[in-house]
């Protein structure tokens, strides 16, 4: 019989990556009037504020315990403040195209350190779902990918694959909860730490804050409610029910979705060969999630109250 929770948490993450492949645009909008640490820093604010309330009405009697402290917090910190921030900063340096490239690495890296972290072969289903899901990234994006050695570059890319070991690392944290405590808590939990330890980082840009457009407040409230408050919920449930490597390789979606929405929106062109990729994308993602019992990965653990 098919497993109701596996099928949601599956739901919820492809949401999640519709949701943030979309915002590829509204990121690069609101990065023409905003600098980078301080863009993350309004969104995660505006995020943890209505995950605040909602926190409030739902889990007033909810308490982390003492050994989740820290690995809460160092969630919020790697998966909220320096994912960020090396995302925006790279996003100025280098193409859309070639940032989504490296990130496309975060499921092959997922398999790797899943597999030196839990002492255990990966199977060659996850290789092979892997392997097929980066092919489809490389035929969306096509020629629009592009190498060379300038500086500036070379700096973005290493920002781009530091983001993608930042979120690779924030799944493994989260996976240490796993049902212990209600997900709209843990998602305000760690964006309220992410935001405030993007304070120092926004500050240093204080010389470049200016005037902000009412478009760019509009792309940056689809940022925070959309893909941040909504999005990371989102992403925090599939967890619950997923292993790390499982929800990742949802990812390389991102670009196809880019692609798609730029074609619907903004009536970009789309080609045959994306298409394809797409296609491909999706049989990689098949290939990975595939379990012919369509049971949970792990059981659930009840939910942590005072």
């Amino acid at each position: 019989m098919i497993n109701k929770k596996t099928i949601t948490a599956n739901l919820a993450v492809l949401m999640t990556i519709i949701f943030w492949g979309v915002s590829a645009s509204s990121n690069k909008i609101a990065l023409r009037e905003v600098p980078p640490a301080t863009l993350a820093l309004i969104r995660f604010t505006i995020a943890s504020f209505i995950l605040g309330i909602l926190n409030l009405c739902m889990n007033k009697e909810v308490k982390v315990s003492k050994k989740d402290q820290l690995p809460m917090v160092l969630g919020g910190i790697i998966g909220v403040t320096f994912y960020f921030i090396f995302e925006n900063y790279g996003l100025t340096l280098i193409s859309a195209a070639n940032a989504t490239i490296l990130l496309a690495a975060i499921p092959i890296v997922t398999l790797l350190v899943e597999s030196i972290y839990y002492k255990k072969g990966t199977s060659m289903q996850m290789w092979i779902g892997s392997a097929l899901s980066m092919a489809g990234v490389l035929l969306v994006l096509g020629n629009s990918f592009n190498v060379n050695g300038s500086y500036q570059v070379i700096i973005g890319c290493l920002l781009m694959i530091g983001a993608a070991l930042c979120w690779v690392f924030y799944s493994m944290i989260n996976k240490h909860f796993e049902g212990r405590y209600p997900t709209v808590y843990l998602t305000f939990f760690q964006n309220a730490w992410g935001a405030a330890c993007l304070i120092p980082f926004a500050l240093l840009e204080r010389g470049s804050w200016g005037h902000i457009s009412p478009l760019s407040w509009i792309n940056i409230l689809y940022l925070a409610l959309i893909c941040s408050a909504l999005g990371f919920f989102l992403y925090l449930y599939g967890l619950r029910h997923l292993s790390p490597s499982q929800a990742n390789v949802y990812i390389n979606l991102m670009p196809f979705v880019g692609v798609l929405s730029a074609y619907l929106i903004l009536k970009e062109s789309l080609y045959p060969l994306q298409i394809i990729g797409g296609i491909i994308i999706i049989c990689g993602i098949i290939v990975v999630n595939y379990q012919p019992k369509m049971s949970p990965v792990m059981p659930e653990i009840e939910q942590v109250k005072s």
